[in-house]
């Protein structure tokens, strides 16, 4: 019944903030405190008949994924705690899956990022926890519920994933539900049909629903094979396809067609022959077309994917682009999309605010500029679809602050401001944005609110910024409030007084302060 943890996949003072989020996560709002005790929900779970969690389990099955009229074949591999789901739409493949404890997805153009940071969530990736092996270590008891019939409510916070809320039904003791959070929705997993299969007792069908019919999912489980599994298997996807000239230039460096608006990138790009406006975004996880755009070209979302026939940046050019197609509206602005993560693989990205300029450069043309020794080299860690490096506040510092081109200013977010609350409240003074003390901040995946402090110093590598109004994340009563697992988001307020340099496949950045600082 339960597994061993990897080896971790941060440091370990990350995996200690991370934990540190649970007392401020969002809950089901359906949870009342419990009778019982967490020995006796996990002793009538572990009476139940053996389960598919045993921890040197190995299997293959087939599922069909029903979506509206639509039916999708999914191919599932599990090698102990590690399992790996491929899923057919129409030509384009997707994945996901669990690799040493951290939970990941593939889009059709093999690009893979660990999902933790990934506020947006992805309706082709809707696997559930319970179904796979899940440690009982990791799990507690958070409540019951009568939401649907009595059941005892456990949450498994893995150390590399969201938390997994598991309805343990007071009858049979078999996990009946599971919820889970994607950014301000809430995905709701229903199983039934619990049948022994080769001494396994398992849901042989579920549902998926997030609140959006579209988006609905019946899963049905088809086969189940017991057997040996090779570590391929269960690999994570290791060539993504990239963006790249039809001739690269002898001095391996592009200009893109960009133009800035304020400290807001656009970039023209061709979407299978029309011009649209993107917007450049380390903070967003994937290409993200906006859905009106794709329903003009006769493209219908499937799960919130469409695959793009061709599309150009510049001289950059890539064939069947999978794109994410979520509505997008970003203030007054139309755009045709969101350029992330997929776009910043394969190349070396230089953004220029101070000359309002965006170069792709390759990796070789690159590497003079990580030897100058007038630009500071920070590692940084790109696996969860978004750069991710170290910042401090005087002695207050983390390693998950992210660098945000779609975002304008500096927000201390909720991990961070609770492992530093006391030096926050003693040192950091009340602020305003302007007039308003409180800003409520809105982005695609949902809400959080700020209040405005005034920090002595923030600093950045070498940098320091000196006193400078910074938002404290606050309690968030809105329907659409979201847990960002990061210690800040660093924005354009900063960003702009540098030239970046981004190299995804490196783990690294460099940045110099232009002349604008």
């Amino acid at each position: 019944m339960s597994r061993r943890i990897a080896a971790a996949f941060f440091a370990g003072a990350c995996i200690a903030a991370l934990r540190a989020t649970a007392s401020a996560e969002w809950r089901p709002p359906d949870l009342r405190p419990a009778s019982g005790s967490a020995a006796a929900v996990l002793a009538a779970y572990a009476k139940a008949p053996a389960d598919a969690s045993a921890p040197g389990a190995q299997r293959r099955e087939r599922w069909t994924y029903a979506n509206g009229e639509r039916r999708f074949a999914v191919r599932v591999a599990v090698r102990g705690a590690d399992f790996r789901a491929t899923l057919a739409l129409g030509a384009a493949r997707y994945a996901a899956g669990r690799s040493q404890g951290v939970r990941w997805r593939a889009d059709a153009n093999d690009v893979t990022h660990a999902t933790l940071s990934d506020d947006q969530g992805d309706a082709a990736d809707r696997l559930p926890q319970s179904v796979f092996p899940f440690a009982l270590a990791d799990c507690e008891l958070a409540g019951e519920s009568n939401r649907f019939g009595p059941a005892w409510v456990v949450a498994d916070r893995a150390p590399r994933d969201k938390p997994h809320w598991f309805y343990v039904d007071k009858a049979s003791g078999a996990i009946a539900h599971e919820i889970t959070r994607e950014g301000a929705r809430a995905v709701v997993t229903s199983f039934d049909r619990f049948a022994l299969r080769d001494g396994v007792r398992r849901p042989l069908h579920w549902r998926v629903s997030d609140g959006n019919a579209e988006n609905d999912l019946d899963v049905t489980v088809d086969a189940v094979e017991p057997g040996p599994v090779g570590e391929t298997d269960v690999a994570i996807p290791q060539t993504p396809r990239a963006f790249a000239p039809a001739s690269p230039p002898p001095s391996g460096v592009l200009t893109l067609p960009a133009h800035f608006r304020g400290r807001t990138i656009f970039v023209d790009a061709g979407i299978d022959g029309h011009s649209e406006e993107f917007v450049l975004d380390t903070g967003t996880a994937s290409i993200t077309l906006n859905r009106a755009l794709a329903e003009r070209h006769g493209w219908r979302p499937v799960l919130e994917h469409v695959t793009v026939p061709r599309m150009t940046v510049g001289a950059l050019a890539l064939a069947d682009v999978s794109t994410l197609a979520i509505p997008l509206d970003v203030g007054n602005w139309r755009i045709g999309g969101i350029l992330g993560y997929d776009f910043f693989i394969g190349n070396v990205v230089h953004v220029d605010y101070a000359h309002e300029r965006v170069e792709v450069l390759t990796p070789q043309a690159a590497e003079p500029v990580f030897r100058d020794p007038r630009n500071f080299v920070a590692p940084a860690y790109f696996d969860e679809g978004v750069p991710l490096v170290h910042a401090a506040f005087g002695p207050a510092s983390g390693d998950r602050f992210l660098l945000d081109t779609g975002s304008p200013r500096l927000f201390v977010l909720a991990p961070f401001a609770r492992r530093y609350a006391k030096q926050i409240d003693a040192t950091w003074p009340p602020a305003a944005f302007g007039t308003r003390t409180v800003l409520e901040a809105d982005y695609l995946e949902g809400s959080i609110v700020v209040a405005a402090r005034r920090a002595a110093a923030f600093k950045l590598g070498p940098y320091v910024f000196e006193h400078l109004t910074v938002g404290v994340e606050q309690p968030n009563s809105r329907r659409d409030a979201i847990d960002v697992p990061a210690d800040a988001i660093v924005g354009t307020d900063q960003m702009a007084r540098f030239d970046w340099w981004f190299d995804y496949d490196g783990g690294r950045i460099a940045l110099r302060r232009n002349g604008a600082s």
